[in-house]
């Protein structure tokens, strides 16, 4: 068996012919291939790459397919390109440019958790790029998966500052692909709405008023009478929220339909019809969902 020390917390050892990850002793992950595990025909010009995720997608699937082993490094020199990779990635601030994204963002997860200090730090600046870029899917995952739990009180503002309106832009971009279909597309709706609710209502925004200022007069009647049912059946994701704050919020968006809908019968009977109710008690103890 060959061992490699990367630094305190992390080792690479050659076990049974595989490459496995070691994290403060314990197993973390076998590596299923190497990068340039190719036959030196099918090599690429590598210079014109510019990070090796990059390069799995110009390299196709032969990564994961071999057919002649004969024409493959043995997995003694696959070990060792294993370690001068990791080594060069540590080495160079774990610039996640430098291995597959796949590997690189739960291992710096991993050594984060570990105490690893400046694997911490770089987890979170690609946290930070990765949701400041405002794509929906990626937001969500990072969101519900409680990976902004790593940031202080202060790092989440410069985060949601970075974010601007560009998450809002982006899901209304989504949503005006399925305009005057909500009902008939309501997972979706929903989905994309439980996103906005997630972090108005556990981080304090108010991306729920910035997305409807940006409807069409037409359309935002539409969502938000969808947006109205969804709140008072407390519909919401697995997230847990008091109810003294769940209200407030709940009463923040009614003041901003009789702002905004004076004239719509439809929206004010609907509120009056009972459905909603000023006299229920403001009781912290009560709560939503599971909070992440």
């Amino acid at each position: 068996m060959f061992k490699f020390q990367i630094n305190e917390y992390l080792e690479l050892r050659l076990e049974h012919s595989k490459t496995n990850i070691y994290i403060n002793n314990e197993l973390f992950l076998q590596c299923k291939y190497l990068l340039l595990n190719l036959p030196v025909s099918e090599m690429l010009d590598l210079e014109v790459i510019d990070s090796i995720d990059e390069a799995v997608v110009k390299l196709s699937k032969k990564l994961e397919s071999v057919d002649d082993i004969n024409d493959y490094i043995s997995p003694t020199m696959e070990f060792w390109g294993h370690c001068s990779n990791i080594q060069v990635w540590y080495e160079n601030g774990y610039d996640n440019r430098l291995i597959h994204s796949n590997l690189a963002f739960p291992l710096l997860k991993k050594l984060a958790e570990a105490g690893d200090f400046h694997a911490k730090k770089k987890f979170k600046e690609e946290i930070a790029n990765r949701f400041e870029k405002g794509n929906v899917s990626t937001t969500q995952y990072l969101l519900y998966n409680g990976y902004l739990n790593y940031f202080n009180n202060l790092e989440l503002d410069c985060v949601f500052e970075q974010l601007g309106f560009k998450l809002v832009d982006n899901i209304l971009i989504q949503l005006k692909n399925i305009m005057g279909s909500f009902l008939k597309n309501y997972k979706h709706t929903k989905n994309l709405l439980d996103l906005i609710l997630f972090i108005d209502l556990k981080f304090n925004k108010k991306f729920l008023l910035a997305l409807l200022e940006k409807f069409h007069y037409e359309s935002k009647e539409e969502f938000v009478k969808l947006t109205f049912f969804h709140l008072n059946y407390k519909e919401f994701r697995e997230y847990r929220i008091p109810y003294g704050k769940y209200y407030c919020y709940f009463e923040q968006f009614i003041n901003y339909l009789y702002e905004n809908f004076p004239h719509n019968n439809e929206i004010l009977r609907i509120i009056d019809s009972g459905y909603y109710t000023s006299s229920i008690s403001l009781d912290e103890k009560l709560a939503y969902g599971c909070f992440i």
